[in-house]
């Protein structure tokens, strides 16, 4: 953790907790969890504090909320944004961009605050993903993105005239990474779905896809396509054969569930 993000989450904390002077006390034991749920669309991190004799209920709260505030950043920063960068290699080449990863962090939800039976103290904090301004996606993305149009199916009477709601790939087993901005591209290399096609403002309304582990995700509908992965490429990007990268554009334009991220990832 830099000192720059250690003074961050001090000054946070002080503002939220300002009636209380921070203590440092000596605690038997810390852990915490940090995980980002794509199906729900938040990263979530939590810090648990166990007691030592001394130690108040107070300080205990206040440290269980100061780590989970630091798991967070760390989470966030360990977060692919597409398939060649991660939110620190961002933040460590654009002011910018760490600036507003700054503010989003300063941000974050306390979620809850509660002490247990065995007495430790558990706090959970939480960013959205996508879904608005205050999201990593609008701290993360590039706003001036050139929007280009979805490829052209080179078969356009393929499964064209079947009106899918939405679209399922399967890639369980294929050990994909979670992104925010993950691309779908055919064995050619044609990318049939990327950033490139959507632009800022619906990845950060929408999310550009929802990463599930069966294929009842409402995200996709009642009637989605369902593909299989080959492979992916550069930890998060999937890849996938040229006859469904071609089904898919095909059934995109009938249905426009491309332009619309009802895309989901089934890892």
């Amino acid at each position: 953790m830099s000192k720059k993000l250690l003074m961050l989450f001090s000054t946070l904390f002080m503002k939220k907790f300002f009636q209380i002077p921070i203590i440092m006390v000596v605690l038997t034991t810390l852990t915490f969890t940090a995980f980002a749920n794509f199906q729900l669309d938040y990263i979530e991190a939590e810090g648990i504090i166990y007691p030592e004799k001394g130690t108040s209920l107070n300080q205990m709260r206040r440290m269980a909320i100061m780590d989970a505030y630091r798991y967070l950043a760390e989470e966030v920063n360990n977060l692919y944004v597409t398939s060649n960068s991660t939110v620190k290699n961002m933040r460590e080449l654009d002011d910018k961009v760490n600036t507003k990863v700054e503010a989003t962090l300063h941000g974050a939800k306390i979620i809850s605050v509660n002490r247990e039976r065995d007495g430790s103290v558990h706090a959970k904090v939480r960013l959205p993903l996508s879904g608005g301004s205050q999201s990593i996606a609008a701290a993360v993305l590039n706003e001036n993105i050139i929007i280009e149009d979805f490829p052209k199916p080179k078969f356009t009477n393929i499964y064209s005239e079947t009106h899918y709601t939405g679209l399922i790939i399967d890639c369980k087993g294929l050990n994909i990474s979670q992104a925010v901005a993950p691309s779908i591209k055919s064995v050619d290399g044609l990318e049939v779905y990327a950033y490139k096609n959507l632009g800022y403002q619906t990845v950060v309304d929408k999310g550009m896809v929802e990463y599930s582990s069966s294929t009842n995700s409402t995200r996709a509908g009642s009637s989605p396509l369902i593909v299989k992965a080959i492979k992916i490429s550069n930890n998060c990007d999937v890849v996938i054969s040229n006859e469904d990268a071609n089904k898919i554009l095909a059934a995109n334009d009938l249905a426009k569930f491309l332009n619309n991220c009802l895309v989901v990832l089934m890892r």
